[in-house]
């Protein structure tokens, strides 16, 4: 809970649909409400819920009372307690233009993600706080990679780096461990398609580049010039 003019804010970050959240919503409310009971002043309460499911719009019941069964001559003195769900995987494009922070990558990044479940980021919008997008999108998207770029964080400026970093520590990994299995053929390939440079691959093996070079011939593969 923040407090902001005047009122006192709450954010619940959902992956997945809660179907109790308007009584979870009301214990925090009542909660903070309590807490205020020796102050001078007491201000609004406002929970809102940012859900970032991709696969199905929120689909649980959205205030307190849909959740309990009243009988009609006490649904009067029953308070009801109301769900702002804010379905961030549909937002429109009008919508997303709005935001003026780095919120505005995390919305354009589910948007995406919601219709694309292959999608790579390619949002050139400059990131300003980089820890803090990139350790949200790993808890919220359940990916440590995401996280684990902060190790090398230098460099990124926007999702389009932190793409082509996803796509590097992918090679790296795919090059430990075709090693591990004594297959240069990974190396190879992965020269032979350019998907990294001919002195790096033989870096990896441990040889020269032209030793690299006269072995990917030999063995029928093609070897882009040196660098």
């Amino acid at each position: 809970m923040y407090i902001k003019n005047d009122f006192l804010y709450g954010i619940e970050n959902q992956t997945k649909v809660e179907k109790r959240m308007p009584a979870r919503i009301s214990g925090y409310e009542g909660a903070s409400y309590r807490g205020q009971c020796d102050k001078k002043t007491i201000v609004p309460v406002i929970t809102m819920v940012l859900y970032y499911g991709t696969d199905r719009k929120w689909t649980a019941p959205k205030n307190l009372k849909s959740l309990i069964k009243v009988p009609d001559n006490l649904d009067k003195y029953v308070n009801d307690t109301k769900a702002n769900v804010f379905e961030i995987a549909w937002l429109t494009d009008e919508q997303i233009a709005k935001f003026t922070s780095d919120y505005k990558i995390v919305a354009n990044f589910f948007v995406n993600k919601r219709k694309n479940k292959d999608y790579i980021p390619d949002d050139k919008t400059t990131i300003k706080h980089v820890d803090e997008i990139l350790k949200f999108l790993s808890v919220m998207t359940g990916d440590s990679r995401y996280e684990e770029i902060l190790s090398d964080k230098e460099g990124v400026s926007n999702m389009c780096d932190v793409a082509q970093r996803l796509e590097d520590r992918g090679i790296e990994k795919g090059i430990k461990e075709g090693l591990s299995l004594g297959g240069n053929q990974m190396i190879y390939s992965l020269v032979e398609d350019k998907s990294i440079s001919i002195e790096k691959g033989a870096q990896k093996l441990g040889i020269s580049a032209e030793k690299l070079r006269a072995n990917m011939i030999n063995a029928g593969y093609k070897c882009p010039d040196m660098e």
